[in-house]
């Protein structure tokens, strides 16, 4: 195992000491917030599952709808409406912090649906597909803010497994090794010179 390059000296040794028990707590800070990164992406992938299998049902209703519709009032009618169709939709957009990762938090508030176009030449079809496009739009603003978070949760889960491997295979096994080596060579020096104390101490008696 490498080990780091320094003199063999008790200070030496209590500073690395002291940094080997530091590198050990910010290992198991970090086995901790693994753990934490883990379980958060995995209720959100739950969550994202379902959000997205609520909006794929929403659309294929919406596109339901929107063939009835055409069927009933006829294409350039649907067309007409739809260029002058307003949700009215206000988009709020804040933020909440996870083990230090900013995760979006989405609402879209959708006013009650007012058609601005007038009765004549459309019938209950477009309205029906007017309404099935907004809920649509308030579960879109649920998918988005589950995928931007499972995103980013991933992209810190990567940079904390990186962490992790560099002090568990790389930082970590050093300081053990210099310790151990430090340890050895002073006690070595320890043993000589308690030998050439004692070789003094009989050649004087």
């Amino acid at each position: 195992m490498k080990r780091i390059e320094m003199p063999a000296t008790r200070s030496n040794l209590i500073r690395l000491k002291d940094e080997l028990a530091f590198a050990r707590e910010g290992l198991d800070l970090l086995d901790q917030k693994k753990e934490i990164l883990v379980r958060q992406i995995s209720s959100l992938s739950a969550r994202a599952d379902r959000v997205r299998q609520e909006v794929n049902s929403g659309l294929a209703e919406a596109y339901e709808q929107l063939r009835d519709a055409k069927v009933e009032c006829g294409e350039s009618v649907v067309e007409s409406v739809g260029l002058g169709l307003k949700a009215g939709e206000q988009l709020t957009l804040r933020e909440r912090s996870l083990m230090g990762v900013v995760l979006p938090l989405v609402s879209i508030d959708i006013p009650s649906l007012r058609p601005s176009y007038g009765l004549y030449a459309t019938g209950k079809s477009i309205d029906a597909t007017a309404a099935a496009i907004r809920r649509v739009m308030e579960t879109a603003g649920e998918l988005a803010e589950v995928e931007v978070s499972t995103e980013r949760l991933m992209a810190e889960l990567k940079k904390t497994l990186k962490r992790i491997n560099a002090l568990d295979r790389i930082y970590v096994p050093a300081y053990q090794a210099t310790v151990k080596a430090i340890e050895i060579t002073l006690e070595e020096k320890e043993r000589e010179a308690l030998f050439q104390l004692k070789r003094i101490k009989g050649r004087s008696g």
